[in-house]
């Protein structure tokens, strides 16, 4: 039998459980991403709640809001 818990670590377990409040679903996140990582980019101190909160435990937008950043960096640089 395979055990549930193997290969999971401390940070994705912290991920899974963490609160995710104000609610974003990711077909929401997605329409927001952009602007969002934009904003963040041009103010570190802009906040937005609910992106912030969905990041935090969605593996899948956070890489996207990740690749954002970096092609931005990089049309900067």
């Amino acid at each position: 039998m395979n055990d549930p818990m193997r290969g999971l670590s401390a940070e994705m377990i912290d991920r899974l459980l963490a609160d995710t409040s104000p609610y974003l679903s990711c077909d929401d996140c997605f329409a927001r991403v952009d602007q969002y990582v934009e904003r963040t980019s041009v103010d570190p101190h802009y906040e937005d709640a609910a992106m912030a909160a969905h990041l935090a435990g969605c593996d899948a937008c956070a890489h996207e809001a990740q690749t954002l950043r970096e092609l931005l960096r990089h049309d900067a640089g």
